[in-house]
């Protein structure tokens, strides 16, 4: 399993700069050709956070053009 967690800026919320981390996990299980591409953000100063994940087993109309790119911030996991 990949994981990638980077600092991307200010919070909306309480406004703490650089508080505002962005996790990336890309998880693969070839035997059951399942690939999950999870994102979050998170802000160490007052804890608000957002979540999506995205499943290879899942309906494709839920997946985005690329799952790799966070929805949140744009940043590509790959990179």
């Amino acid at each position: 399993m990949l994981r990638d967690i980077q600092t991307v800026g200010e919070c909306a919320k309480c406004g703490a700069e650089a508080a505002v981390t962005c996790r990336y996990n890309h998880f693969e299980r070839p035997e059951e050709e399942l690939v999950i591409d999870a994102w979050e953000h998170k802000c160490a100063n007052c804890g608000i956070r957002e979540t999506t994940a995205y499943r290879s087993d899942d309906p494709e109309e839920e997946h985005p053009e690329d799952s790799r790119k966070c929805p949140y911030c744009g940043r590509d996991g790959t990179a």
